[in-house]
């Protein structure tokens, strides 16, 4: 912080140090990042051009045997690679010599070159917790992380019509079907169903009820239509809520392991108070005692043993449900931003600021997120 005896020699030779001291604070201040590190998903000193890994999306063949039935081997790959790179994003900033000189004592109304870095810190903060939700695969998004529309996507509904199959796409959405059929592409892969091969494994019923082959949907999230009349024969979301998110809550479950479960669902904030208005007519609303609240976050509550909150970066309309133990956050740096100078511009009489971070974000297999969305 600059003082009144400060001289611009002295803003010139010593480098602020705020960034790194308010590193923590950085993730206490958005829920998701909070969750992320608290469940030590927030990885730094990362290196290499980006990052890839293996996805298992089939199962070995079985046939049946009679104990002398003659088996036939041969190799099976299991396995699908696929691939992240890094993101970055950057702000700067810079004062004149002479508007540092003029800055100080009693007519410095704001102090300017003191709180630069700050201020840097804070732009930065506030544009990283959209990037949560982005779609880094959008056009004009080349710089986004890979966030959570980024495997989101959908295209029409899944139909419910009787005799329909497994996953029998309808081009435009239809209010009578309660799910959407996932078109994406994530880190290399598709999320279509299907898209790779698989089919019902049961004689009858529609995805995500009816049971498929692992190929199916493997890498298919659940896309909940949260105005379909398939729910309650009603249409808003104030009727739909609590149906619709469990849905979306019960339905990733069917993955049947812990590190898969939803730990989180998080609502633009106008569904967040018209969920809240909805659990006034009941008797009462859970409100949980760990997850968000011991991290200080006092705006949640719990249905079916699952933390539901809001968050301002959260798109309009829109509730995402989040597997923690699914996501990482993935930094270059031994920090998640880095402040850099001032550094002086003999030639502009100039002190140089910035800010950056060089990241992503990777979720393991989409089918282990799900969207709440309008879509008929």
């Amino acid at each position: 912080m600059a003082s009144v005896a400060d001289f611009a020699r002295v803003i010139g030779t010593t480098i602020v140090q705020h960034l790194r001291e308010e590193e923590l604070a950085v993730f206490r201040k958005f829920k998701v990042f909070a969750m992320l590190e608290q469940s030590g998903n927030v990885l730094m000193n990362q290196s290499g051009r980006g990052f890839d890994w293996n996805v298992r999306y089939r199962s070995a063949p079985v046939s049946g045997s009679t104990g002398d039935t003659p088996r036939t081997f041969a190799r099976q790959n299991l396995w699908k690679r696929v691939e992240l790179p890094y993101r970055g994003f950057t702000t700067q900033d810079s004062i004149f010599r002479r508007e540092l000189l003029e800055n100080r004592g009693q007519q410095a109304l704001v102090n300017v070159a003191g709180q630069m870095a700050q201020r840097l810190q804070e732009s930065l903060e506030q544009h990283l917790a959209y990037q949560v939700y982005s779609d880094g695969n959008a056009v004009g998004r080349e710089n986004d992380f890979h966030g959570l529309d980024s495997f989101l996507g959908f295209d029409g509904t899944i139909s419910e019509a009787a005799g329909a199959a497994v996953a029998t796409k309808r081009n435009t959405g239809n209010a009578a079907d309660r799910f959407g059929y996932p078109v994406d592409t994530y880190a290399g892969l598709s999320t279509q169903l299907g898209y790779y091969g698989g089919g019902r494994v049961s004689s009858s019923g529609t995805w995500p009820e009816a049971p498929v082959d692992p190929e199916l949907d493997f890498y298919s999230p659940v896309i909940v239509n949260y105005t379909s009349t398939g729910f309650k024969n009603k249409s808003t979301w104030a009727d739909n809520c609590v149906e619709a998110t469990r849905a979306g809550i019960h339905h990733c479950r069917r993955n049947d392991t812990r590190e898969s479960a939803i730990d989180m669902v998080v609502l633009d904030r106008k569904l967040y108070i018209q969920y809240l208005s909805t659990l006034d007519g009941k008797e009462r609303i859970n409100v949980e005692n760990t997850g968000l609240r011991s991290l200080g976050f006092t705006d949640s509550f719990q249905q079916d043993g699952v933390s539901v909150t809001s968050e301002y970066a959260c798109p309009a309309n829109r509730g995402y449900g989040l597997s923690i133990g699914n996501m990482e956050l993935r930094s270059l740096e031994g920090t998640l931003m880095v402040g850099e100078g001032p550094f002086y511009d003999e030639e502009l009489s100039s002190y140089r600021y910035a800010c950056s971070v060089l990241a992503n974000i990777r979720c393991r297999s989409p089918r282990n997120f799900f969207l709440l969305a309008p879509i008929a």
